[in-house]
This record gives structure tokens, sequence and C-alpha cells, in this order.
């Protein structure tokens, strides 16, 4: 039985304060956070070309969104809140941003922006920037670990849960942010935490469209005003996370247990363990296992597709709830349709962001490949791995080829290396941003604790 909260948010709030120090931070936890920042700028620029995200950018402009704060690649500058919903969104749009797996988070979606946004009309500095952006990951990432462990300790994770943890949980961390680089005192700090919770919302529901996306900018605009407002004294509740009235409640039927929670806050911190995704590829991060070890049997054994008489993918029961989708109609559901990337994969090796779109998922050699594809929740996870997939594939020769492969590039246990990294920010920029422009965006994040004002950084970002 999970203990009666005794101000909870306090603490959460106290904690933030008293952590938001850059000299206080290790230093693995400040290269990670640097790392997931440029890959989410990278994708972010990516995702700048998509019509989605102009039609978002094309609103703000209609109203008037008028400031100092850059949109990412669109070569324009807004007021902080607009600003934190465009970036947010972007960030998420494509699916191949940074993403704790275990509660289906991805933090800089929410909480980038904001100290982005901030830090321009600030003149933040670098370590300012890292310590906001670190200490509200930390508090975001570790209310998702909570709610995921509590929910299966009390049978909730039985049923399909209709909550989008970054629409929720995600506007927590987006204020934390704000109001530390704002520098709120204690007591305007409850008051923002307050604020946000009666905005928090977001439904998985939305997961194969844009509008997944948006709740994610939604929760970094909220959040950015949150804190704003309660730093011009808007008043709110001091349990807001906690009460029985509050957000635990609301969307888990959920109490806390401050002390376990607390004893693992930042022991250790979740960026680092148990770390972060950094994805090689635009889709739902459930498939990754499988799409390595297709890649693998194609390269191991130069198998020519025309010769593939059948594939069989084993997946856990876990990812197969994660990649619902059995026929995509359009590029956001082939996200989410395990049978079409194994196919697509199989045609044409490293999936790349073109291959989810409308016109790929309509390509009739793909939907023929799809029809040797069986898919089966059949693979057992492990104390080792979450997430295996077991491929094999028949040739027409009748011969067999199978594969297993238990974790995925890019995942913690094979975490991208700086050139890996590096590759993918400038496959997503390199039509956004001119080649100079994307070593600086580059050196500036490794830079950053160096850096005594972020506004011209974050201005090339703009494109």
């Amino acid at each position: 039985m999970l203990g009666r909260s005794m101000g909870f948010t306090k603490r959460l709030v106290e904690y933030a304060l008293d952590s938001n120090k850059y000299d206080l931070l290790p230093l693995d936890l400040v290269e990670q956070s640097k790392e997931i920042m440029i890959n989410a700028a990278g994708v972010a620029l990516a995702a700048a070309a998509q019509p989605d995200s102009r039609i978002l950018t094309e609103v703000i402009q209609d109203l008037r969104g008028n400031g100092k704060c850059t949109i990412i690649g669109m070569g324009l500058r807004t007021s902080p809140s607009y600003a934190a919903l465009a970036n947010g969104m972007m960030i998420n749009l494509l699916d191949f941003d940074d993403e704790i797996t275990q509660s289906d988070m991805h933090l800089s979606s929410t909480i980038l922006p904001v100290v982005m946004a901030m830090g321009e009309m600030n003149g933040s500095s670098g370590q300012s920037v890292i310590a906001a952006y670190s200490v509200a990951s930390e508090i975001t990432a570790r209310l998702g670990s909570f709610c995921e462990i509590a929910g299966e300790k009390e049978s909730l994770r039985n049923r399909h849960s209709p909550v989008h943890m970054d629409g929720v949980l995600g506007v927590i961390g987006s204020t934390c942010a704000g109001a530390l680089m704002q520098g709120l005192g204690e007591k305007e700090f409850i008051n923002a935490i307050g604020i946000a919770c009666g905005s928090a919302s977001g439904i998985s529901g939305n997961f194969s469209s844009a509008a997944r996306a948006y709740q994610c900018g939604q929760s970094a605009m909220d959040g950015l005003m949150a804190s704003v407002l309660a730093s011009h004294g808007l008043s709110s509740s001091v349990d807001s996370i906690e009460s029985e009235e509050g957000l635990l409640k609301l969307f888990w039927d959920l109490s806390i247990d401050e002390e376990e929670f607390f004893r693992g806050l930042s022991n250790p911190y979740q960026l680092v363990d148990p770390g972060v995704t950094l994805k090689l590829y635009p889709c739902d991060s459930a498939s990754h296992t499988a799409i390595d070890a297709v890649l693998q049997l194609l390269q191991q054994h130069a198998v020519d597709p025309k010769e593939v008489a059948s594939v069989n993918v084993s997946i856990t029961p876990a990812a197969m709830k994660k990649l619902p989708v059995v026929t995509p109609t359009n590029g956001w559901e082939s996200r989410f349709c395990l049978s079409y990337i194994v196919a697509a994969t199989l045609l044409h090796g490293h999936p790349l962001l073109d291959f989810f779109t409308d016109p790929a998922v309509e390509n009739s050699d793909v939907r023929h490949a799809m029809d040797l594809i069986s898919v089966q929740a059949t693979e057992s996870p492990s104390s080792l791995s979450a997430n295996p997939c077991t491929v094999s594939i028949v040739l027409n020769t009748g011969r067999k080829l199978e594969n297993k492969v238990d974790f995925a590039r890019g995942q913690p246990q094979m975490p991208l290396d700086r050139e890996e990294l590096d590759a993918k920010f400038l496959y997503c920029t390199r039509y956004i941003l001119p080649p100079d422009h994307i070593e600086e965006a580059i050196d500036s994040f490794r830079n950053l604790e160096n850096i005594e004002n972020v506004t011209g950084m974050f201005s090339v970002l703009g494109g």
C-alpha cells in the first residue's frame, strides 16, 4: 500500500531548487544532456520541412505571435510560448527524438523548447540551460518511472492505458524548466506546478498522427506559461500532484510514496541509468530490434529480396501493443506497423525519413513484401533484454536464415557514438542549414557550458 503524501509538491520544488547548480551535476549527466539536445535540435530541423510544421507556423503568424524566440528551421521569431509550442511539436513529430523506453517518455520535446525560449529571452548562460534541462528531465523521468512501476503493482498495465505520458507528465517537466530558468522562488514555483497540473492532458489515441506531437508542444507551451504566470503572482493549490483531487489520482488513480520516490531521485540520474535511446530509425522504438535483425541478416548473407519466400518476426507482447497497426493507410500509421517496417527494410535497407510517407506506403513492391511477413508476439522478455526480437527468413531454395537481437543501435546498451550522432544531425539538417551552420550548431551544443549567452547559438537553429 502506497503511503499518503506529506507535501510532495513542496519537496519536489525544494529538490529542484537545491539541484539547479551546474557545478553539482555529474560530468556524465552533463555530457548526456548535451548529446540529447543535439539530437533533438537535429530532428526538429528535419521536421521543419513537414507540412504539419508549416501549418502550425502559419497559424502562429496569423495569431500575430511576435517576439524574439526562434522557431527551429523556419527562419522566424515569435513569442516564448509559441516558440515552445512549435519547437516541442517539431522535436517529436517524426518519431526520431530521444526516448526513455521504459516509460515511453520523450523528454526533449517538452523541456528543450522551454530552456531554449527562456534562454533566448533572458540571454541566459549555457550552464544555466544545462542545469535546468538536466534537473527538469530527472524530475519528469522519475515521475514517469514511478507511474509505470506503481501502475504495474496496481495491475493497471493489464489494460491499455489511454494516457499520453508526454502530454501529462511532460507539463511538469516543462514547468520545472521554466521556473528554474526564471529563478522562481519556492512559493512561485509551487504555484507554477499547480497551474500546470490543471492543463495536463494528452491521449494515446493520437499516437499515429501529427496530433501526438502537437500534444508535446502543448505541454511545453503550457509549462512555460504556468511558470510565467506564477512569476507574476497567479496562485494555485500547494499539493496539485499528490492530493486526492490531483494529477496522479486523476490519470492513474495512484497515491505516491514520498520516501520511495525521493530515495530514487537522482540516485542515479535517469538520463544516465537506465539511460536514453537516441533513435537511429524514425519510427516506434519497439520495432528497432527487428530492424537491426533484418539488416544484420542482409549484410551477413547478401540476401536478395527477390529470393525471399517468407519472413517470420517474433516480438514480445509488449512490443506488439506498441505496434498495433496491421495495414497502414498513411505515413503516420506506417511508423507503428511492423510488417511494413520490416518489408521496407528488407527492400531498401536502413530506414530513412522518406520510408514513412504516404507515397512510400502505397508502393506496390512494399505491399507485396508485406504479404510475405508474419509477425507474432511469441518472444519473451528476459532480465537481459526487455525487447528482444527474432527474425527468420526462408529463401525460395528452402534455406532458413535466423537472427536474434536483444538491443538495437541507439539504445542505452548500444549507444550511438559521436560520429553516428553527428551523421544523423547532418542527415536531418542538410536541406535546412548551410554547412557552416551545421558545424557551428554541433560545436555550440558540445561547448554549451562555456557559452555566456545562448541567444546566438539558438538563433543559428532558425535556418
